[in-house]
């Protein structure tokens, strides 16, 4: 585990006038940030993903998986009851602390009061909602290119003076998957092409709350793209990783994806998952070509946050379906 701390100053503007020395005392002993502006300062640790194969990989071209090291900007949320409402204090735009040219991080906010206990809120994306029950609603852009990795954190600190520190442990609240694909031995006889994969009806959005930890999910579900380009004639022998220019990985919600059954009509598997392929099948001993056009391979699993999978997709001839649950090849 990393540990970076990063001093966040608050962005403030001073106007000064004829003074004495001690007008510009510029510490902030037994000052109260109610009154005077008192900059952030903040500890950020990580959690990394977890890789169960842990496995050794070249490095890959999809969205990249953000840490510490490489995180650039998040957004700052803080709760508090003062004992006179019912209701919270909350910010209502958010802090935002972003990382400068020199590697320090700047922010627009500093500590609201001295005299209760603070819950702050860190995340890298998303937008917060509700003080009473905080959580941060995500959607997962169906544009790999676009992607972000959501990181999250809370953290429960009461200002006590100089030496107040906020300290975030980052989580990752999503799924990373990076996938692989070969053709099947009992392929071995036929020339199998592709020009684009795509993994169809996954939940795209939803809403990750700090106090359960968990997530509750939306009804949209988005189709993504893992491939698209010239004809990739895949082997029998090495997975090969299906990397776009734009990162290894996918990043997905957590949830559990039900596979198309392959016994019915494709169109009716509005919330089961396959993955779709544009390919071409041709017989190598005599070239004859006997499938052209769009084929479906039922897909399942069970998406964990904080965890990076490596998902392998090994095409055969009992995995391909035609739209009308036929398979292609008997």
């Amino acid at each position: 585990m990393k540990l970076f701390k990063l001093l966040v100053f608050a962005l403030t503007t001073l106007c000064f006038t004829s003074c004495s020395s001690d007008d510009n005392d510029t510490t902030t002993s037994g000052k109260d940030p109610e009154t005077t502006k008192i900059p952030l300062t903040i500890e950020v640790a990580e959690n990394p993903l977890v890789n169960p194969e842990a496995q050794s990989q070249a490095p890959a071209t999809r969205a990249a998986i953000t840490t510490t090291s490489t995180l650039e900007e998040f957004k700052i949320n803080y709760v508090y009851k003062d004992g006179s409402n019912a209701d919270p204090n909350t910010n209502n735009t958010h802090i935002k602390a972003i990382k400068t040219g020199e590697g320090k991080w700047e922010a627009d906010g500093s500590w609201p009061t001295a005299e209760y206990p603070i819950d702050w809120y860190a995340y890298s994306n998303g937008a917060f909602n509700d003080p009473n029950d905080p959580y941060i609603s995500f959607e997962v852009e169906e544009n790999s290119a676009v992607q972000k990795d959501l990181l999250v954190a809370k953290a429960s600190v009461m200002y006590s003076g100089d030496g107040s520190v906020i300290h975030f442990t980052l989580n990752h609240a999503c799924t990373a998957l990076r996938f692989y694909v070969k053709k099947a031995t009992n392929l071995a006889d036929y020339t199998l092409s592709i020009t684009n994969l795509q993994l169809c009806n996954v939940i795209k959005s939803g809403r990750y709350y700090y106090g359960s930890n968990s997530w509750t999910l939306d009804s949209n579900r988005a189709n993504y793209t893992l491939y698209s380009g010239s004809g990739k004639t895949l082997g029998t022998t090495e997975y090969e990783p299906l990397d776009n220019s734009d990162g290894p990985y996918l990043f997905m919600i957590p949830q559990v994806l039900t596979p198309w059954g392959g016994t019915t009509d494709i169109s009716s598997a509005t919330a089961q998952s396959y993955i779709q392929l544009t390919c071409t099948i041709t017989q190598t001993s005599d070239n004859h070509q006997i499938y052209s056009g769009t084929a479906y391979i039922p897909f399942g699993t069970n998406l964990t946050a904080g965890y990076q999978h490596d998902v392998k997709i090994n095409i055969g001839k009992n995995s391909l379906y035609s739209s009308a649950n036929t398979k292609i090849i008997q």
